[in-house]
Formats: structure tokens, C-alpha cells, sequence
């Protein structure tokens, strides 16, 4: 009986230890009035939460509810976090409905936040009118709904573009006549109205009757569509940096290999995202003519995770700014050992909310509860944004597949943000963001049936396996050069990448020339990221 005793004042302690600080307690007990003190006169994330609490409580009184729903929707949009219950969308969809039947006037921009739903069109329908009413549908894509009210002699702007954007190209082009008679802004939707219906030569004619960047990139798409390749390189060079890389490429292309790298030239001296591809194209196109001063300042615009192609080091993330525990520590630890992990992470969330400049003292916090794709997002660009989590998995698969586990960290921190949670549009799930059918390949080499891709451990373990395979595939090369062929087929497909330097000739006119920006872009982030990783302890 002793032992017994011994073991019920353990738990009681344990209990005791762990119990909610106040005012979660009242939360957590959820009688109403506590919860309703708690919103009317507390602070900081409790007063937030107990709010959203009492939204669907019919004895609290109507525009009480209303306001609280509001309240937390905005709380929600302003801290866009990467967890299921944290959807502003479902916020917003209770707020706009309360505030409808309060007769609140922020029922409209409730209701505005949740377009192009049907629900939303109709009650912005009977709640405006006007301008207000035309601006808010158009802006939230609802623009069959936006025909229907507008009339035909206002906006013409707003009409040929909801045309445009519908498909109905044909009935917008009266109307981006009428817009371009008083604004020169409508002559580039003419052009590229014009342009789709198939009448190039009269897109030709209204894109340049507006002189800007974006009518200067359409133009040169325009006459490289018809052939008239060295038309299209003048247009794309007075265009945007894009319009820039294509002149660049048609140049090379055509054998005038010094004025592409001049070209290359110029956008590696910017600042747009081909500025580390111009001057990676730059450095091999001019060791090629033999233009070793050229090639020399390629290597000094060479920024970023390419350098290392080059054997150029980026340079070290900053630190972060030097911090004091911040206030909220105590309390998010108090609740994380109470088991409302939940609860801490919106403790945290609200302080960077109301505090943004406390990023450096709150993001460890943020980490210490698994919301590294949040933390990372405040941290970036300092040497914070570079966790190690997951580590004995990452080190233990990295190690088992030969791999080194800075690459593995910087790959799982392009693809996911170690959010083992992450969907991307195209449906790619977890840690490292595979497709279903590219899961099951991994799980065939394995030799063993798909695991749950959401489970992080499974995630890290495919993801080294994957790769390694990829390495594998790629052994043509060596070093970086055999890690940069098979870091971009892991986003863009192995059989993409080799056909592709099977028909370039060579990986790094592969990396100039593939057909989409996509893996290009993808290849930089993931060197940056293994620099950084190699960098930092």
C-alpha cells in the first residue's frame, strides 16, 4: 500500500506541475462567462482565443460575437500560419456571417476576403454598390458576376480585363479600345488581346503605341513567334530583365556569342532573379571566346549558392541580432508542458504580430514547438533561418546513404521548410515534397510498401534514398557539378534533366537553355541553402 501512496502523490504533483496558467485554466473549463471576462478584459493571445471561443455561443449577444469573430479573422490573415486550424478563410466565413446579420458595414470586406465563392458574390450583391462593389469583384476574380452588374458605359478597363481573363477575348477587344482611348495603359492588354485572337501584326501596332518595359517583353515575344528573330532580340533588350534572358539565349542561339555576353553582362550586374544565371552564363561563354577580363567579372557577379559551381563560397548569413528571452517564454513553456502546444504557438504567433522586431527572441520559440516553416519566414535572411531539426534522422540517413547531411538539411529546407505538413499546389506532400507516384517509386527501391508521406521520419528516410538514386544517375559527373544535375532533377525529373544535357551537349549549356525556369531557380536556392548549412554548426 505504501508504494501506492508514493505513486498517487507523484501524479498529484505531476498534475499539479503541469496545470494551465490562468487565464487558459478558464479557457480549458469553458464555462461561458469566465471565457466571456476573459475576452472583455484580458490580453494578448487568451483575450484573441477565448473570443474565437464564444463566436458560436448564442447567449453572448450578437454584435458581441460579430466583433470577436472579426477580431480573430484579422488575427489570423495578419500571421499566415502553416497549420490546420489556422485557416483565415474559415475565420473570415464566420465573421462575415455575423456581421451580415448584425448589420455590421464590415460585413463587406468580411465577405470581400472569401471571393470568388458564391456565397461571398451574393452577399456583396446585397450589401454594395458602385465602384465599391465593382473594385471588390474584380479584385476577388468573381468577374462573370462583375459583368452582370456593370454597366456598359463604365469601366471599360474592368471590363475588357475580366473579358481577357475569362477567355472571351473577342467581346474584350471594343472595350480595351475604348480603355486605351484614354489611358495609354490599355493599348498592352489590346496587344496581347490582338495577339491571342491571332492578328500579330495589329498587336504589334497598339503594343507600341505604349512605351513601357511590359509592351517592349510582349513585342519581342510577338516577333520571336514570327521568326523575325533579331526584331524580337531589339524589342527584348529596351524590355523587363526576362525579356533581357531571352535576347541573351536567341543571341547565343544565332552564334552571336560576344553580344550575348555583353548582354549576360548587363543583367548579372542587377539585381533581378537572372542576375546569378546571367554571370554563370557569362563566365563560360567568355572563357570560351577567350575573353579572360570579361570572364574575370563574370566571377566577381557570380553571387549566391552558383558560386559554388565556380569555387566561389557565398558569403555567411548574417547573424541575428542579439536578443533577451523574451516575456512570453515562461508561458509557452507553461502550456507546451501542459500538453496545449497549440495554444503556445499562438502565444508566439500573437507576440510577432504585435512585436515583428522581436523576430530574434521569438523564432527559437517558434522552433522549440516544431513551426520551423514560420520561424524560418521571420529569421530569413540571417544564419537562424537555418535550423537542424530532425537531426538524429537527417544525420542517420544522410550517413546510411553516403550523403552528406548539410545537403540533405539544404534540400529539405528548399522543398518544405521542415514542414512536415506542406502541400504544394501541384500535390506534392511533407518533408520533401513528393508526388505520389514519385513516393512510390522510393518505396519500390526500398523494397517495402509506401509509408505515410506526412510521417517526417519516412519523409527524411525516402528523401535520402531518392537522392542518392539521383546521384547515382547522374555519375557522369563529379563533385558539385554531379550534385547540381541531380539536385535539379529531383525538382524537375530525372528523365528531364538527362535528355536535356543529351541535347545541349553539356550540363551547363543544360542549365542555360532547359525549357523551364523552375528547376533553374530551384538549383540556386538549394546550393545557397548547402553553403549555409556548410557554414553555420
Amino acid at each position: 500500500m505504501r508504494w501506492l501512496l508514493v505513486l498517487a502523490w507523484v501524479v498529484l504533483t505531476s498534475c499539479r506541475s503541469q496545470a494551465l496558467p490562468e487565464p487558459f485554466a478558464s479557457l480549458e473549463r469553458g464555462v461561458t462567462e469566465e471565457v466571456r471576462q476573459v475576452a472583455l478584459g484580458g490580453e494578448g493571445y487568451a483575450r484573441m482565443l477565448s473570443g474565437w471561443l464564444l463566436v458560436d455561443r448564442e447567449e453572448v449577444p450578437l454584435a458581441e460575437r460579430a466583433e470577436y469573430a472579426w477580431r480573430y479573422a484579422l488575427f489570423l490573415e495578419g500571421v499566415r500560419a502553416f497549420e490546420p486550424g489556422w485557416d483565415a478563410k474559415a475565420a473570415w466565413r464566420k465573421a462575415a456571417s455575423l456581421l451580415q446579420q448584425a448589420q455590421d458595414p464590415r460585413a463587406f470586406s468580411a465577405w470581400e476576403r472569401l471571393l470568388p465563392e458564391r456565397e461571398a458574390v451574393e452577399a456583396l450583391l446585397s450589401l454594395g454598390e458602385g465602384e465599391r462593389l465593382w473594385l471588390a469583384l474584380f479584385r476577388g476574380r468573381a468577374y462573370e458576376a462583375l459583368l452582370q452588374v456593370l454597366p456598359l458605359e463604365a469601366r471599360p478597363d474592368l471590363r475588357a480585363q475580366a473579358l481577357f481573363r475569362l477567355g472571351r477575348y473577342r467581346e474584350a477587344l471594343p472595350f480595351y479600345q475604348e480603355w486605351a482611348k484614354g489611358d495609354p495603359r490599355g493599348y498592352l492588354g489590346l496587344g496581347y488581346t490582338l495577339w491571342w485572337l491571332g492578328r500579330r501584326g495589329e498587336a504589334l501596332e497598339a503594343l507600341a503605341r505604349y512605351h513601357h518595359p511590359e509592351s517592349r517583353y510582349a513585342q519581342g515575344r510577338i516577333l520571336e513567334e514570327m521568326g523575325r528573330v533579331l526584331e524580337a532580340v531589339e524589342a527584348y533588350r529596351q524590355s523587363t530583365p526576362q525579356g533581357v534572358w531571352r535576347a541573351s539565349g536567341l543571341l547565343e542561339r544565332q552564334g552571336l556569342r560576344r553580344e550575348a555576353l555583353a548582354l549576360y553582362l548587363d543583367l548579372a550586374r542587377g539585381t533581378s532573379p537572372y542576375a546569378d544565371d546571367a554571370a554563370l552564363r557569362a563566365y563560360f561563354l567568355a572563357g570560351e571566346l577567350g575573353l579572360a577580363e570579361s570572364r574575370r567579372e563574370a566571377l566577381d557577379l557570380v553571387q549566391g549558392g552558383l558560386g559554388l559551381l565556380l569555387g566561389k563560397e557565398p558569403p555567411l548569413p548574417p547573424p541575428a541580432p542579439p536578443s533577451s528571452p523574451p516575456p512570453e517564454a515562461s508561458l509557452v513553456e507553461a502550456l507546451a508542458a501542459s500538453g496545449k502546444e497549440a495554444w503556445a504557438r499562438g502565444v508566439v504567433r500573437y507576440a510577432l504580430w504585435q512585436r515583428p522586431e522581436g523576430w530574434p527572441a521569438l523564432v527559437p520559440l517558434l522552433y522549440r514547438l516544431g513551426a520551423y516553416r514560420e520561424g524560418i519566414r521571420f529569421a530569413w535572411p540571417t544564419a537562424l533561418a537555418y535550423p537542424r531539426p530532425y537531426r538524429e534522422w537527417v544525420e542517420g540517413y544522410a550517413g546510411k546513404e553516403g550523403l552528406d547531411p548539410n545537403l540533405l538539411y539544404a534540400l529539405l529546407h528548399v522543398e518544405s521548410r521542415f514542414d512536415p505538413r506542406a502541400v504544394s499546389p501541384t500535390g506534392a506532400l511533407g518533408l520533401g515534397q513528393f508526388l505520389r507516384s514519385t513516393w512510390g517509386d522510393v518505396a519500390r527501391m526500398l523494397g517495402e510498401p509506401p509509408a505515410d508521406p506526412f510521417d517526417p521520419e519516412a519523409s527524411i528516410r525516402y528523401a535520402a534514398r531518392y537522392l542518392r538514386w539521383l546521384l547515382g544517375r547522374c555519375a557522369a559527373y563529379g563533385g558539385l557539378e554531379q550534385v547540381a544535375c541531380a539536385v535539379t532533377a529531383y525538382n524537375g525529373g530525372i528523365g528531364y534533366t538527362l535528355r536535356g544535357i543529351a541535347r545541349e551537349g553539356d550540363l551547363y549549356a543544360f542549365l542555360r537553355f532547359q525549357e523551364r525556369d523552375e528547376p533553374r531557380e530551384y538549383l540556386a536556392q538549394v546550393l545557397a541553402a548547402y553553403a549555409a548549412y556548410r557554414a553555420i554548426p
